[in-house]
């Protein structure tokens, strides 16, 4: 008798499919629970990527599908999304100047003159003061609440009293988390094009503290290490992280190590820390003397005001304050820099503004690390008075490029 092949067994599949099922459901339940229970959440950009000047600004809350439409983003530059990426689209009337990759700049919540009104009003002809403020979040008045009460808005209405005209205009073209890299582009590309009496920069703080902050280049925008991340490594791991509350939280944890690593060789190591300083202020310099270089080559008043931080007003008035650094290495990198400041050929267009706290209410100015509050603010407009007023006397109005509003005044009306 011939003896029966025993068949395959059927339940390998089933056990397969089942297992499966579980896996999947486990994975489901686990991102619930970190979700609900333990408030992870998925990876959230909050900035839109900006080319040129590498992030844009700072949108709370906005889930990442919304950034694409932001003030800034690739739609309102003319780009429409596809299937597989954004696509410029030939029926959106094109641009007839470069500086609209920098209009963002002026969109952004504190500013009170969009770039579509500072064009209005430099092209109305007649001789207006018209000061363009560059920076980063000090610079844009970033804790206050609303925009009249920013310093540059109590500033603006100083100086109409002061000058006894009402055509003196602040346009802020400042942005959050910029550096001077970026804030010498947004001086050639958004406001070298237009007319100006005056520039007025306030920056200092986020080149001296970024490297340790973000554990990027000293001089390099704080988001340049994600770019670079998002680019160059597996394009899964960042999927994932977008969707899943769970690698979002072990991608951060990967990252709050590494900048932590980073950060206590700047505070323990001496010789690591001279390093990076060195580098740090050294780059500051170099970006905002070219700045102050191109100013005077056109004629141009500029100045470069260096912003206040929490710990070096702490140190002054001998209290303690932290910050991303300890109050220590703080008031070593702003001496060297205000060392550096002292030895620039353009020292008389740098403003200190690093003591415009040790007075009065001094600590109580701050809403954090370095942003002044609505007192604050106010301080700050007023320490800002005497020095603009100055850098205005005798300075004449430089002209826009050769055409501008022609061209601006023939594209909006075709």
């Amino acid at each position: 008798m011939q003896e029966r092949q025993p068949t395959p067994s059927r339940t390998w599949p089933r056990t397969i499919l089942a297992t499966l099922m579980v896996v999947v459901g486990s994975a489901f339940a686990a991102e619930f629970i970190a979700r609900q229970f333990f408030d992870l959440e998925t990876l959230q950009y909050r900035r839109p990527y900006q080319p040129i000047f590498v992030s844009g600004d700072y949108h709370y809350l906005m889930p990442n599908e919304e950034l694409p439409f932001v003030p800034g983003g690739p739609v309102a530059m003319g780009y429409r999304p596809g299937p597989f990426g954004f696509y410029y689209n030939a029926d959106t009337p094109p641009p007839h100047s470069a500086a609209t990759l920098a209009d963002y700049l002026f969109a952004h919540k504190r500013s009170r003159y969009d770039a579509a009104e500072i064009d209005r009003l430099s092209c109305a002809g007649g001789d207006p003061v018209l000061i363009y403020v560059l920076g980063s979040s000090v610079a844009q008045g970033f804790s206050s609440e609303e925009k009249a009460d920013t310093w540059h808005a109590g500033l603006e209405r100083a100086l109409r009293r002061q000058l006894d005209r009402q055509d003196v205009h602040l346009f802020n073209g400042a942005m959050g988390g910029f550096v001077s890299l970026q804030d010498r582009l947004a001086y050639h590309l958004a406001v070298a094009p237009r007319p100006a009496r005056l520039v007025l920069i306030v920056n200092g703080y986020n080149d001296l503290t970024l490297p340790a902050n973000s554990a990027v280049r000293p001089g390099d925008p704080f988001q340049l290490g994600l770019r670079y991340s998002q680019l160059f490594d597996d394009g899964f791991v960042w999927w994932a992280a977008r969707h899943s509350a769970i690698a979002n939280s072990i991608l951060q944890s990967e990252f709050t190590s590494r900048i932590t690593e980073f950060r206590q060789r700047l505070e323990q190591d001496d010789v690591v820390f001279a390093r990076h300083a060195a580098a740090i202020t050294d780059i500051y310099m170099e970006n905002m003397e070219e700045v102050l270089d191109s100013c005077v080559a056109r004629g141009q008043a500029c100045r470069v005001a260096i912003q206040p931080a929490r710990a070096v007003t702490a140190e002054r008035v001998g209290t303690n304050a932290g910050d991303v650094l300890s109050q220590k290495r703080m008031v070593q990198l702003y001496r060297l820099l205000l060392k550096k400041v002292a030895a620039s050929p353009h020292r008389e267009h740098f403003i200190d503004l690093t003591h415009v706290f040790d007075r009065g209410e001094k600590m109580q100015h701050y809403a954090d690390s370095v942003h002044p509050n609505y007192a604050g603010q106010q301080v700050l407009a007023r320490a800002l008075l005497a020095p603009t007023l100055a850098a205005l006397r005798g300075a004449a109005t430089v002209p826009a490029a050769a055409a501008r509003c022609a061209r601006l005044s023939g594209s909006s009306g075709g």
